[in-house]
């Protein structure tokens, strides 16, 4: 039997349409299939930064317990105490915790530069490019970080920079003129590069307060910017007198034979420390946390002062 050619028409627009209805019907399946899978991760992710950020209080508060107890036990630091042992990756439900303390007065201060009156120590400045030199950074370096931290706005020679050098940036920003707040913002001084900050980031440390240089925890490069005839082989030798235990005092480290003649400032030294950096490394199913937090001890007991899930 014939089929009408207008039949043919309708038969083929219903097809289409069936099959356009198909299409949208699937299409609409695999979006919302999507989305289940896009909320389930985004639930499963919050789930875990939640865990973790509660594992992370939980590695603060035994570095606070830690920091405590050891003060409380002793008035010298040293890298033989069990705030120094780095805490192993610990497995816990859905990941794992680590943590390690570092003394930050093991490093220079970069505020110990600055005056209360907001000028520069030419003492501090000395020991600032004894230590540059001994990272084999220009010595320039140390008129800039002065620049960015005295209070005036007169640039030193060679090297420095004040607010119209850095206003000529892109993008522009001004000198801070004040103590850092933050070792990061060296990374914003002239001169600067990766491959400073490299240096620099593991032998220095922005305290909010001066702080003596703890020669039981100092590295040799540290040291050396104690005195500048101070050989690496001399300061290495250093380290190694200290032994286990660590100097009691700071009078045993400048009687050593080695330091005989160098006229070093005792004040500027000490056995024992007030500031203390963790990181700790905190991973749960896809979550991580890279804490860091700057903890001062106090006579009252350990505070923590800084935060932070970068540079401090």
């Amino acid at each position: 039997m014939a089929v009408p050619p207008g039949g043919l028409k309708q038969a083929g627009v219903a097809l289409v349409t069936a099959l356009m209805m198909v299409a949208l019907a699937t299409l609409a399946a695999v979006t919302l299939a999507s989305r289940q899978q896009i909320d389930v991760r985004r639930s499963a992710t919050f789930l875990n930064t939640n865990q973790a950020l509660a594992y992370a209080d939980g590695v603060e508060a035994w570095a606070v317990r830690l920091l405590r107890r050891d003060q409380l036990d002793n008035n010298v630091d040293h890298p033989g105490e069990d705030w120094a042992r780095e805490l192993p990756p610990i497995l816990v439900e859905g990941g794992q915790v680590s943590g390690r303390i570092e003394d930050l007065q093991g490093r220079y201060n970069i505020n110990n530069l600055l005056t209360p009156e907001g000028r520069i120590d030419a003492t501090e400045l000395e020991r600032f490019r004894r230590l540059l030199a001994t990272l084999d950074l220009p010595l320039e370096l140390a008129n800039a970080v002065a620049d960015w931290l005295d209070a005036d706005l007169e640039a030193r020679f060679p090297g420095g920079a004040e607010d119209y050098d850095y206003l000529a940036l892109d993008p522009p920003y001004r000198a801070a003129n004040r103590a850092m707040t933050s070792l990061s913002e060296l990374r914003l001084v002239r001169g600067v590069d990766e491959a400073a900050w490299r240096k620099l980031a593991s032998v220095l440390t922005a305290l909010p307060t001066p702080t003596p240089l703890n020669v039981n925890t100092a590295s040799p490069a540290v040291l050396r910017m104690l005195d500048e005839t101070l050989t690496a082989q001399e300061a290495a030798q250093l380290v190694e007198a200290r032994g286990d235990e660590g100097f009691a005092t700071v009078q045993d480290f400048l009687a050593l034979e080695l330091l005989a003649g160098r006229n070093l400032d005792a004040d500027a030294l000490s056995v024992s420390s007030q500031y203390f950096l963790l990181r700790a490394d905190v991973r749960i199913g896809t979550a991580r946390i890279p804490l860091l937090a700057v903890m001062r001890r106090e006579e009252a007991g350990v505070r923590v002062i800084r935060h932070a899930r970068g540079a401090l």
